[in-house]
Order: C-alpha cells, then sequence, then structure tokens
C-alpha cells in the first residue's frame, strides 16, 4: 500500500508541470479576414497559488506517509498518529485545490470571460497572457493537468484512508480483548 501512496506523490508532482490551464483564442486580421488560432497553457506553478500549495501539501502527504514505516519499529505508536496527520495534510490539499477552482469566475459572470481588442494591456501584459492567480472562466480554460491531479490527489487520500483502517483493524485483531 505504501508503494502505491508513493507512486501516486511522484505522479502528482510530474502532474504539476503538465497544463494546468489554457487560454485560447482566435484573430481575425481586419482587410483580409484571416483567421488565426493561437493557445497558451500554463502549469500549476504557474497559473495559481492555491494550485501550487495544493500539490506541495499532496506531495508531502504521500512523502510523509510512506517515511512513517520507517520508524515504526523505533516508536510504534508515533507512525499511527502521523499517519493521521498526512491523511489531514492530503485532504487539505485536495480541498485547496477544489476551493481554487471554485474561486474562478465562471463563463457566465460579470467580467469572467473577458474580450481585449489592445495588443498590449496595462502592465506589459500581453493578450493572452496568462496571470498567476488572474485566472478566468474555469468551464472552458481550465485544462486537463488539473483534473488528473484531482484524480490523483482523491486516490491519494482513498488509499491513506483504506491504509490506516486496515491497520487499525490488524491491531484491533492482534490485540488481546
Amino acid at each position: 500500500m505504501e508503494r502505491s501512496i508513493g507512486a501516486l506523490g511522484v505522479v502528482l508532482l510530474a502532474d504539476n508541470f503538465l497544463p494546468w490551464y489554457r487560454l485560447s483564442w482566435t484573430v481575425i486580421r481586419y482587410g483580409t479576414g484571416q483567421q488565426t488560432h493561437h493557445v497558451n497553457t500554463a502549469t500549476a506553478w504557474h497559473s495559481s497559488s492555491g494550485w501550487s500549495l495544493a500539490v506541495l501539501l499532496g506531495v508531502v502527504a504521500a512523502i510523509g506517509y510512506v517515511t512513517c514505516g520507517v520508524y515504526a519499529d523505533r516508536w510504534p505508536t508515533l507512525p499511527a498518529r502521523l499517519r493521521w496527520l498526512f491523511l489531514l495534510t492530503g485532504t487539505t490539499g485536495l480541498l485547496v485545490a477544489t476551493v481554487s477552482w471554485l474561486a474562478i469566475p465562471s463563463v457566465d459572470a460579470p467580467g469572467g470571460y473577458g474580450f481585449v481588442a489592445a495588443e498590449e494591456i496595462a502592465g506589459g501584459v500581453r493578450s493572452g497572457d496568462i496571470v498567476r492567480d488572474h485566472l478566468s472562466a474555469r468551464e472552458v480554460n481550465v485544462a486537463w493537468g488539473f483534473y488528473l491531479a484531482v484524480f490523483i490527489m482523491t486516490a491519494l487520500v482513498l488509499l491513506m484512508l483504506l491504509d490506516i483502517v486496515r491497520r487499525a483493524d490488524r491491531n484491533a485483531v492482534t490485540s488481546p480483548g
């Protein structure tokens, strides 16, 4: 079970370098009517502080949970308590990712899907740039890397919980009572 949890932690770490957010737009040249399609993508680290924190919490939870087995012989009761702590850490990461996603304005919300005709916006931001923590239109712009991470983090939390319950059942059967 710990190997699966460790593997999910590694996969989650790799996933945060996939596209989590994307902007796509079409430009129509004045006069010719020629259309060009553009796409810009960003990773968890480049698009959202909340998503960066969520990945960090998930990876720390996986690493911490796996390392609990190293100290099981030396301090028998400590790993059980730490496993609960790392389960809580992983769950918090999943909640942070979800809340950060919900905080992105919807397409239907006022100002949720903006159109800018100018090539350059104030502050040196160009049309099509993804500005960290200023995301919009979650239904169309959140990319597949985010949804994969939510799946991985859910599996991570469920595996930790399953392992904790199995260990508790094993200890209940082996303890004299």
